[in-house]
């Protein structure tokens, strides 16, 4: 018999699993855009315009939070004057 402990970290693995990749294939198709040398600039920007848009509709989520920030800088202009890290945190 499974105990309740077991059966919990058990969702939780299944669910971070889900959640991983989901994020992998979002980032995937990001990456796709931004790296088709078929696509101009503009092209490129497009492309990921539409996957966000595509995100937003299958997800119902028209406004995206977003992390709070003490700077008056945004997370992607910290990051393109950076050395091409993002500078995300994972918590650990």
């Amino acid at each position: 018999m499974v105990s309740t402990s077991n059966f919990v970290d058990a969702v939780a693995r299944e669910m971070a699993s889900g959640v991983e990749t989901a994020v992998e294939c979002w980032m995937a198709q990001i990456d796709e855009a931004l790296t088709d040398l078929h696509l101009t600039t503009v092209g490129r920007l497009n492309a990921v315009t539409q996957i966000l848009a595509n995100y937003k509709r299958l997800t119902g989520k028209e406004d995206l939070r977003r992390r709070q920030r003490t700077s008056q800088h945004s997370l992607a202009s910290e990051a393109a004057g950076s050395t091409g890290n993002w500078p995300l945190t994972t918590g650990h």
